[in-house]
């Protein structure tokens, strides 16, 4: 199994550098088809001392000339919230729905960018319905998935997140899995004593597992140290929701690492 069909979200925050060469290093690895999907904001969040498709076509050209010499299939879209009477964030997962995987940037609060949602790799995943890699805004990320760790509870979120990563599971030089239970215990954690890493060597995949807890420690504090300790260059984890004021959000542990984030995450729902 491999990634044929792959979406990344194209803009001209400085991030999108990063997060191109990281899609173009999955696709090439998966020779897989690479979609480049630019957003036209509404009018009302754009700057008015521009033109906002001579700045689709500019960004048009720069996907064209990335791509260019990286020798896979390549697809453009051009998107318009006003014309399509449907916000960023909407219409970015609406795409979504029809690849393999998103690809986007976490988000650099200290360069908003006034045309892009803040919370819009939350949104992503919460609402692509499709496993959604999060690039960080600071570093190049070009090669992705040869050291891979999953974060493994158990439930749903869990399950989702490591059958969305097969392919890169399946390609990786090493897979370690962990387990992190809070200081007051988790009890869908020890409610039976499967072996999930006999699952995925039955699917040819080796790897090793670690079971800890996090104490005084917060979970995600303790899943970067140990990303940092076992040079780690994607973690794999699921996307847990929670109801706040009416709205879903994301959990504890996925909006702390949007925030924190080391090295790209790919986070299911």
């Amino acid at each position: 199994m491999s990634f044929k069909d792959i979406l990344v979200h194209i803009d001209t925050r400085t991030t999108c550098q990063s997060r191109l060469a990281a899609a173009i290093g999955l696709a090439r690895q998966h020779r897989a088809r690479l979609t480049g999907l630019y957003v036209i904001p509404h009018p009302y969040f754009a700057s008015h001392h521009v033109d906002p498709q001579k700045i689709a076509a500019e960004a048009k050209k720069d996907f064209a000339e990335a791509t260019a010499a990286a020798g896979i299939e390549t697809e453009w879209i051009c998107a318009d919230c006003a014309a399509s009477n449907m916000d960023m964030s909407q219409l970015i997962n609406l795409h979504a729905h029809y690849r393999d995987l998103l690809v986007v940037s976490q988000v650099d609060f200290e360069h908003p960018e006034r045309s892009s949602p803040p919370d819009l790799p939350e949104r992503a995943v919460l609402g692509a319905g499709r496993p959604v890699l999060i690039v960080p805004y600071a570093g190049q990320f070009e090669s992705i998935g040869q050291r891979v760790m999953l974060g493994w509870r158990g439930g749903p979120e869990s399950s989702r997140a490591l059958h969305d990563a097969m392919p890169l599971l399946g390609a990786a030089e090493a897979v370690r899995v962990i387990s992190i239970e809070g200081r007051h215990g988790d009890e869908a954690s020890r409610c039976h004593d499967a072996d999930i890493c006999q699952h995925l060597q039955r699917h040819s995949i080796k790897a090793t597992s670690e079971r800890l807890v996090s104490g005084d420690m917060k979970v995600g504090d303790l899943l970067l140290s140990r990303i940092a300790d076992q040079g780690i260059d994607l973690l794999v984890i699921g996307a847990f929701s929670q109801s706040r004021r009416g709205h879903q959000t994301l959990g504890e542990i996925g909006r702390y690492l949007l925030d924190s984030m080391t090295v790209p995450v790919l986070m299911s729902h």
